[in-house]
Protein backbone atom coordinates (compact mmCIF):
# COMPACT_ATOMS: atom_id res chain seq x y z
CA UNK A 1 0.00 0.00 0.00
CA UNK A 2 1.15 3.56 -0.55
CA UNK A 3 -0.30 6.83 0.71
CA UNK A 4 -1.97 9.20 -1.78
CA UNK A 5 -1.75 12.72 -0.32
CA UNK A 6 -4.23 14.14 -2.85
CA UNK A 7 -6.96 11.65 -1.92
CA UNK A 8 -5.88 11.29 1.73
CA UNK A 9 -6.00 7.48 1.58
CA UNK A 10 -3.94 4.38 0.90
CA UNK A 11 -3.95 2.63 -2.48
CA UNK A 12 -2.30 -0.43 -3.95
CA UNK A 13 1.37 0.42 -4.48
CA UNK A 14 2.56 0.45 -8.08
CA UNK A 15 6.09 1.70 -7.42
CA UNK A 16 8.34 2.75 -4.56
CA UNK A 17 7.92 6.52 -4.81
CA UNK A 18 5.99 6.79 -1.54
CA UNK A 19 6.35 5.12 1.87
CA UNK A 20 5.25 1.48 1.65
CA UNK A 21 3.09 -0.58 3.96
CA UNK A 22 2.17 -4.26 3.80
CA UNK A 23 -1.44 -5.11 4.64
CA UNK A 24 -1.55 -7.57 7.53
CA UNK A 25 -5.21 -8.59 7.05
CA UNK A 26 -8.16 -8.10 4.76
CA UNK A 27 -9.75 -4.64 4.80
CA UNK A 28 -12.89 -4.23 6.91
CA UNK A 29 -15.66 -1.72 6.28
CA UNK A 30 -16.19 0.98 8.94
CA UNK A 31 -19.73 0.41 10.29
CA UNK A 32 -19.96 4.12 11.18
CA UNK A 33 -18.81 5.32 7.75
CA UNK A 34 -20.06 2.92 5.06
CA UNK A 35 -17.82 2.92 2.02
CA UNK A 36 -14.69 3.54 4.14
CA UNK A 37 -12.39 0.62 4.90
CA UNK A 38 -9.63 0.01 7.41
CA UNK A 39 -6.72 -2.40 7.28
CA UNK A 40 -3.81 -2.96 9.64
CA UNK A 41 -0.48 -2.40 7.87
CA UNK A 42 3.19 -2.79 8.71
CA UNK A 43 5.90 -0.37 7.53
CA UNK A 44 9.06 -2.07 8.77
CA UNK A 45 10.42 -5.40 9.84
CA UNK A 46 9.84 -8.93 8.64
CA UNK A 47 6.58 -9.58 6.79
CA UNK A 48 5.23 -11.69 3.95
CA UNK A 49 4.15 -10.13 0.67
CA UNK A 50 2.69 -11.49 -2.55
CA UNK A 51 5.20 -12.00 -5.36
CA UNK A 52 4.27 -10.42 -8.70
CA UNK A 53 6.90 -12.48 -10.59
CA UNK A 54 8.89 -15.65 -10.04
CA UNK A 55 11.55 -15.05 -7.37
CA UNK A 56 15.18 -16.11 -7.87
CA UNK A 57 16.59 -18.52 -5.27
CA UNK A 58 19.04 -15.99 -3.83
CA UNK A 59 16.38 -13.26 -3.37
CA UNK A 60 17.57 -9.68 -3.53
CA UNK A 61 16.51 -6.04 -3.57
CA UNK A 62 12.75 -5.56 -3.55
CA UNK A 63 10.71 -3.66 -6.14
CA UNK A 64 6.93 -3.17 -6.29
CA UNK A 65 4.35 -3.46 -9.05
CA UNK A 66 0.57 -3.75 -8.87
CA UNK A 67 0.59 -4.21 -5.10
CA UNK A 68 3.07 -7.10 -5.13
CA UNK A 69 6.87 -7.49 -4.95
CA UNK A 70 9.63 -8.82 -7.18
CA UNK A 71 13.45 -8.91 -7.19
CA UNK A 72 15.23 -6.00 -8.90
CA UNK A 73 18.94 -6.16 -8.08
CA UNK A 74 19.56 -3.00 -10.13
CA UNK A 75 17.63 -1.05 -7.48
CA UNK A 76 20.20 -0.85 -4.67
CA UNK A 77 18.20 1.91 -2.90
CA UNK A 78 15.28 -0.42 -2.29
CA UNK A 79 13.39 -0.08 1.01
CA UNK A 80 13.23 -3.85 1.30
CA UNK A 81 14.95 -7.16 0.75
CA UNK A 82 13.30 -10.35 -0.48
CA UNK A 83 14.83 -13.22 1.45
CA UNK A 84 16.69 -16.09 -0.15
CA UNK A 85 14.79 -19.33 -0.54
CA UNK A 86 15.25 -21.95 2.15
CA UNK A 87 17.15 -25.18 1.44
CA UNK A 88 14.84 -27.83 0.07
CA UNK A 89 11.91 -25.42 -0.34
CA UNK A 90 10.02 -25.34 -3.64
CA UNK A 91 10.73 -22.54 -6.11
CA UNK A 92 8.79 -19.34 -5.45
CA UNK A 93 6.54 -18.31 -8.30
CA UNK A 94 4.28 -15.34 -9.04
CA UNK A 95 1.39 -15.31 -6.58
CA UNK A 96 3.32 -16.96 -3.72
CA UNK A 97 3.86 -15.24 -0.40
CA UNK A 98 7.55 -14.43 0.10
CA UNK A 99 9.36 -13.26 3.20
CA UNK A 100 10.65 -9.69 2.99
CA UNK A 101 12.30 -7.28 5.38
CA UNK A 102 11.19 -3.65 5.11
CA UNK A 103 13.82 -1.17 6.25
Amino acid sequence: MSYDTGLNLYNRASNMNTPLYVAMSNAEEDVNDLGSYYVKGKAQGQVQAKASRDVVEQGGFMAVENGAVYVDNNNTYSPGIIWHNFVGAPARVAGDLVTITLR
